[in-house]
């Protein structure tokens, strides 16, 4: 017996594999594959944000066409409008914080169960539309009777909830995707509030005040995507297509 595991001893010390040095192998091969996987989910997760950058600015420019070609701007969709404007034909909208109207702007992409275009985290792209001069943005001719010189908007860009340092003010429209942690939101924590007065409403997470907010993105903390209309580039467009004087 003690010839045998000598031989034993001889051989694993020569050609073959300790159990310690098995071990190691795994635990590096593990921590190789880790960052592999991580570095796939990163790549992953970068190329939806791009891809929901470039669907706000496709949202963004049917928004200026729409305008130059109507005179207006859309309302919202609803929860229960199928991706049109509500109501058809705008005038006082049924909520001035809502989705994209998507089957108004014509515009293509996924929708969900409600109609609702989505981003590439299967959550509605949001759309608030400014309610000023008693929803002159929204009515056809509204912007044109009331006069460019008199025209407010109201909608502002904030660095936060409280909207202490200002980034942007004057907007006609905010438009939105909430980003990847939209599912596991956590009201308690106002970096991930993108709207100072939020309300859930048919199951969405809706604004419900004038001040929006943008940060810088953290994966953590903060992920939406947010985009604003100029209003001074939204009257040059009406002007250049006839539709302010």
């Amino acid at each position: 017996m003690l010839r045998v595991n000598a031989a034993r001893s001889e051989i694993d010390s020569s050609g073959g594999f300790s159990l310690i040095e098995m071990a190691v192998v795994l635990v590096i091969v593990s921590v190789l594959l880790g960052g592999l996987l991580v570095s796939i989910s990163q790549t992953q997760e970068s190329g939806r944000r791009n891809d929901a950058e470039a669907k706000l600015d496709e949202i963004m420019q049917a928004l200026y066409g729409y305008t130059q070609a109507t005179g207006r701007l859309p309302c919202p969709a609803t929860a229960t409008s199928s991706g049109a404007e509500a109501p058809v034909g705008g005038g006082v909208c049924t909520q001035a914080y809502g989705f994209v109207p998507s089957a108004t702007l014509g515009l293509s992409g996924a929708v969900n169960a409600d109609g609702l275009l989505v981003d590439p985290w299967l959550s509605p792209y949001r759309y608030s539309v400014t309610t000023s001069n008693a929803s002159a943005f929204t009515t056809a001719n509204g912007m044109r009777t009331t006069t460019m010189s008199s025209l407010a908007p109201a909608l502002r860009i904030c660095a936060d909830t409280a909207c202490t340092t200002v980034i942007a003010s004057g907007l006609p429209v905010v438009i939105m995707s909430l980003g990847a942690d939209w599912a596991v939101f956590d009201a308690g924590d106002p970096e991930e509030v993108e709207n100072s007065g939020e309300v859930t409403l048919s199951g969405y997470r809706h604004g419900n005040d004038a001040n929006f907010v943008f940060r810088t993105y953290t994966e953590d903390n903060f992920d939406d995507l947010l985009s604003w209309m100029s209003a001074s580039i939204l009257y040059t467009k009406m002007i250049a297509a006839g539709r302010l004087p």
